[in-house]
């Protein structure tokens, strides 16, 4: 196993994933990516400034993820992070495919209950269409 994939979107279960991902990698001297996706959550028909709320969730996941990164440098863990817009599940199994990934993992529960009523689980799509085993941490 030389790469892992780990979906994190702020909240405590993907942290809790990283952490899995990282004990992982550190065991077999894997590589880690961690993917941030920036979902669009702004609906229009409610008034709301789509571009704000897009800039406010993305400045929050910049931090989480220079939290990421600075987490796994002194762990002494190879990772890269990435923060891209668009359905989180479709943007994790697609850079699975894209990447030869050997492992994806996933917090079981995610930070958005909106997005999770609209979309759906997306750990549950990540397991239903990955190219790889998927770890599903509680």
């Amino acid at each position: 196993m030389k790469k892992i994939l780990v979906a994190h979107d702020g909240s405590d279960a993907a942290d809790k994933a990283l952490l899995e991902a990282a004990g992982i990698a550190q065991k077999f001297g894997a590589g880690i990516t961690v993917i941030a996706a920036v979902p669009n959550l702004c609906f229009t028909e409610i008034g709301v400034d789509c571009d704000t709320v897009n800039k406010l969730y993305r400045a929050e996941i910049e931090g989480v993820m220079e939290g990421v990164k600075d987490l796994m440098q002194k762990k002494g863990i190879e990772a890269e992070a990435i923060i891209l817009e668009g359905s989180p599940a479709d943007i994790i199994v697609d850079h699975a495919k894209g990447m030869g990934i050997d492992l994806v993992v996933v917090g079981s529960t995610g930070k958005q209950a909106t997005e999770r009523a609209i979309l759906g689980s997306v750990s549950s799509k990540i397991v239903a269409h990955a190219p790889c085993s998927v770890l599903v941490v509680r």
